[in-house]
């Protein structure tokens, strides 16, 4: 049902954004688009990496002093004008607004997750400066960012592990739900539900895999044991008013035996928004560990060192093995013995059939009634898998290059040649991007790789390109 929403949110945008034969985006553009502010926030904060990472370049020239007072004017001006003349080409757009919704989706299910993964991707150790810059991603829950703030002033924190961070947001919804855990709970479901709305049918059903989700990130195991008991029953979803009975009752049918005065129904409009409820956090209550428990990304272990050393010989040895094969390949049809080398390597080529094929990532779905909006989606991935089938579409071992797939085969598939080698057989079956990234966030997922880190993006972005090539551009008309 989620991955429905999604589909039809990111449908509903890019229509609203996208005309005929456009081919950029231009981030002034975007901003003035009746679109929710939290995708603007996104593209927004995406163009403030690109003018910090132009910044760098400056601060690591060390011909000119680009410090002194009158330059850092200059340049910030320069920044400012480069900022409004930000552009996404628009398959770069479709790309990050997927990226967008998605993050979006995660961080309301489950913001301790999402916040974790998303702030620790590339180090177990950040700066409180660099939570303040990556914040700016998130619109909803404001609490958050106002504990976090609070709590770094008052512990003067400069940095902070993914440890510390994790006990600290812990903390932080500890305080939130136990002073009106039923309140704040369906204060948080109201927004989720509204999430939800724009891209459905208005409704105030809440499929049951979504509140598990949600309780258990925020450790309301009460709550979650009783949607739990729900879902033994068969029960897939549930209204607004049903739940705020199950969770006040624990129990949703009350039997006939039991009188008591019936209490209204409640429906989502009539709950405050979290937003303006503003739940108070004590910071000086919570406790967080001082000390850092995992060292800094760069320190790495002797162990670790001579590991990769090896790794990067075995490597180097298989490519000069591979160099040595096509040497005698090519004595040999000098000297006329080429057929029986073709027998021989038919029979290497067959023995991989013999291994036992890789099992197709399951990705559960859950049954729901398609709208109009989720069938044009549909018609759309199946239009554009269809436009580049066969002439667009590449084999992913050509998209992805030698040196990358190394880096892919160590840091992703713990080494594992073979592994990699099935999953990317797998995804050149898939015909579209919509498939071949739930298959990759089910791998992220079963490997336990963080789907925010550089090395996951990097491997999503290159796949990305396999269907959405950089020099062919598919627009709106193609798929009418």
């Amino acid at each position: 049902m989620l991955e429905k929403v999604i589909d039809n949110i990111i449908a509903k945008i890019t229509k609203e954004v996208l005309s005929p034969q456009m081919s950029d985006v231009p981030l002034n553009y975007l901003m003035t688009c009746n679109i929710p502010d939290s995708v603007k926030h996104f593209f927004d904060q995406e163009v403030e990496i690109w003018l910090r990472e132009e910044a760098d370049r400056f601060s690591t020239n060390d011909r000119f002093n680009y410090d002194l007072p009158e330059i850092r004017v200059l340049i910030d001006k320069i920044f400012d004008i480069l900022k409004q003349t930000a552009t996404f080409h628009v398959n770069k757009f479709n790309q990050l607004l997927e990226r967008a919704i998605k993050l979006e989706a995660n961080y309301l299910l489950r913001p301790h997750q999402t916040l974790t993964q998303f702030l620790f991707k590339n180090s177990p150790v950040i700066t409180t400066m660099d939570v303040y810059d990556m914040l700016k991603y998130f619109e909803k829950f404001q609490y958050y960012k106002d504990a976090l703030t609070d709590y770094f002033n008052l512990k003067y924190l400069r940095e902070i592990s993914q440890n510390q961070f994790e006990e600290l947001i812990s903390g932080i919804d500890k305080q939130v739900f136990s002073k009106d855990p039923l309140n704040t709970t369906l204060q948080t479901m109201k927004t989720i539900v509204n999430f939800l709305n724009e891209g459905r049918e208005s409704s105030e059903t809440i499929p049951l895999e979504i509140l598990l989700k949600a309780f258990e990130d925020r450790n309301l195991l009460d709550y979650q044991n009783l949607i739990e008991s729900e879902v033994k029953k068969g029960v897939q979803d549930i209204t607004f008013s049903n739940l705020e009975i199950l969770l006040r009752t624990g129990q949703i049918e009350i039997p006939a035996e039991v009188v008591f005065k019936p209490e209204p129904e409640v429906s989502v409009e009539e709950i405050a928004d979290i937003e303006t409820a503003k739940p108070e956090v004590m910071v000086e209550d919570i406790a967080v560990e001082t000390t850092a428990e995992f060292p800094p990304l760069e320190e790495i272990t002797e162990d670790e060192e001579i590991e990769d050393e090896e790794y990067e010989e075995e490597e180097e040895e298989l490519e000069e093995e591979e160099v040595e094969t096509e040497k005698v390949v090519e004595s040999y049809q000098q000297a006329g013995l080429i057929e029986e080398v073709e027998a021989e390597s038919e029979e290497v080529e067959a023995a991989p059939e013999e291994l036992e094929e890789a099992p197709e990532p399951e990705i559960p779905e859950t049954p729901a009634t398609k709208t109009e909006e989720g069938k044009a989606a549909d018609q759309l991935a199946d239009v554009v898998s269809e436009k580049i089938k066969g002439k667009y579409l590449d084999d992913i071992n050509n998209v992805i290059a030698s040196k990358n797939r190394k880096k892919f085969v160590k840091k992703i598939f713990k080494k594992d040649d073979m592994r990699y080698a099935k999953f990317i057989n797998y995804l050149n079956q898939l015909p579209n991007w919509k498939k071949a990234s739930a298959a990759i966030d089910e791998m992220f997922y079963q490997t336990g790789i963080n789907p925010y880190s550089s090395i996951a993006i990097e491997f999503s972005d290159l796949v990305y390109n396999r269907y959405f090539p950089k020099d062919k551009r598919l627009n709106r008309q193609e798929f009418m």
